[in-house]
């Protein structure tokens, strides 16, 4: 049952305390009411949704308050906080897997190099170039940054063909498995 003191709080002032990105544009955010209740509802009005959470539950801290109205809202099946957990979630699992250090970044000239190389082990600059219809100069340049990235190697051994390093090899047999 919804009580009779309510008070408004922003949608965005919600995800801001509670330390999560906003990541969705909405032209009308959904609406929080608290009020001296106990229970937890939503009512939607002009397809506008309102929420109406129990302060009795709330804890006091406002950074703590903040992430449960969050997670309240989430569980009443609002979308915005759900796309906005879902995103945290996301983050969270690639800064703790180390998934924006796994792989250098890399140009689109520099990935179609590194497709050429890995279709064609042991080919030589200039087969490189003609399969692009670069200039070798251009080609050169890919290589060397490639080379310096860890990403080929190159075997002068055997009249200067381009490879992909171990390490590389290593890292597309572990996505493949």
């Amino acid at each position: 049952m919804i009580g009779i003191d309510t008070t408004t709080w922003v949608f965005e002032e919600i995800v801001r305390l509670s330390g999560y990105k906003n990541v969705v544009t909405m032209n009308f955010p959904p609406v929080v009411w608290l009020h001296d209740g106990d229970s937890d509802e939503r009512i939607v009005i002009n397809e506008v949704a309102s929420y109406y959470l129990s302060s009795q539950t709330l804890p006091t801290d406002p950074q703590q308050r903040a992430r449960y109205a969050r997670h309240r809202l989430q569980e009443l099946g609002d979308w915005a906080a759900g796309e906005i957990v879902g995103r945290h979630l996301r983050d969270q699992e690639r800064l703790e897997s180390g998934y924006h250090n796994r792989r250098p970044r890399l140009t689109v000239p520099q990935m179609l190099v590194r497709r050429f190389v890995k279709n064609n082990s042991g080919s030589l600059m200039a087969k490189i170039a003609l399969g692009f219809g670069l200039p070798e100069s251009e080609v050169a340049d890919i290589l060397v940054e490639l080379c310096g990235k860890g990403i080929l190697l190159r075997r002068i051994d055997l009249g200067a063909t381009y490879e992909l390093t171990v390490s590389e090899l290593a890292r597309y047999a572990s996505l493949i498995d």
